[in-house]
């Protein structure tokens, strides 16, 4: 199966396969192409594995930017004979976005020794948000956990507005840079509002893929996400980053040591975390509003105990 079949001919094709047996699946050579040398794993998730890569024909070329990010399928997930379908919704979907905290795919190939298909991305350094949130020896200061919910509700209103239904929001797909940028990325699973644009979108009854601490009940269920979905895994994942505990496993008098903000803040994401979506909502104008807020009382705050500290160092002496 090639390229073009993938795109052209799936449905001419799908005939002539054995659905019912898993496909045998050739190792990923160190040079894919002749082109990309493999330097090293940057990440295994659910269904994909990503590399590190070199660009040889770039690097002969004398260009420094010859570093990129290769995505295949996991050799579980491959063993399916329509499962590099996954790469070209994830390719097809990801297109339909233009926004700099969403990691774009430059384009979709196929190596050539293994049949395998690959997605070529940007080679973006840095740590995945769900390893800065657990470390015991990293510490997110709040300015910054402000700053990555707000790039992540406006890259959620930007996948929304332009159809795309991201399906699987969590902090192992939220990628931290070296220097302090915030990434959305993983479109595997993601599909569109638009039923043309679903034609590759995978059968959601036979994938597990979706982390139980952030995905909706009906999305567990085996459900294909929805806008609705979508929103209650942003709201957990923002419940998390914001106040620090996950809404379902929180102490139950942790909120009388919330400020006035933070309790506005749990309210508002409550209201996206209902168990039947259409009775979900977030108001993202409040939410933005109060994430303003908050950030201008930790602001008063800092200076009042930098102040503080000023003061009692010309009092000592």
């Amino acid at each position: 199966m090639n390229i073009d079949q993938f795109i052209n001919g799936y449905d001419s094709i799908d005939n002539t396969i054995d659905s019912t047996k898993p496909k045998k699946v050739k190792p990923i050579p160190k040079i894919i192409n002749g082109r990309y040398k493999i330097k090293r794993v940057l990440g295994v998730g659910g269904m994909g594995m990503v590399y590190q890569v070199d660009d040889l024909l770039l690097h002969s070329l004398g260009i420094d930017a010859c570093e990129f990010a290769i995505k295949v399928l996991n050799s579980e997930a491959s063993t399916y004979h329509d499962a590099e379908l996954i790469l070209v919704n994830e390719y097809l979907q990801a297109n339909q976005l233009h926004h700099p905290n969403i990691v774009p795919i430059s384009h979709l190939s196929l190596c050539n020794e293994s049949q395998r298909g690959f997605l070529v991305m940007p080679m973006v350094k840095g740590e995945l948000l769900s390893l800065l949130l657990e470390s015991p020896f990293e510490s997110i200061p709040d300015n910054e956990r402000l700053k990555y919910a707000y790039v992540l509700i406006n890259c959620l209103v930007h996948c929304h507005k332009r159809g795309v239904i991201h399906g699987d929001i969590k902090p192992s797909n939220v990628l931290i840079s070296n220097n302090n940028e915030v990434y959305l990325f993983d479109f595997s699973i993601s599909r569109n509002v638009n039923p043309e644009y679903n034609k590759f979108a995978i059968d959601f009854k036979n994938v597990h893929a979706w982390s139980g601490d952030y995905a909706a009940p009906e999305v567990l269920q085996g459900n294909a996400p929805t806008i609705k979905s979508d929103l209650y895994s942003l709201a957990i994942l923002l419940y998390k980053l914001l106040l620090k505990t996950h809404p379902y496993q929180q102490k139950k008098d942790i909120s009388t040591h919330r400020t006035k903000e933070e309790q506005q803040l749990h309210l508002l994401l409550l209201q996206a975390m209902g168990a039947v979506p259409s009775e979900r909502q977030m108001n993202m104008k409040a939410l933005l509003s109060i994430i303003k807020s908050i950030n201008t009382q930790q602001s008063k705050t800092n200076n009042i105990s930098a102040l503080k500290r000023v003061t009692s160092i010309f009092t000592k002496r």
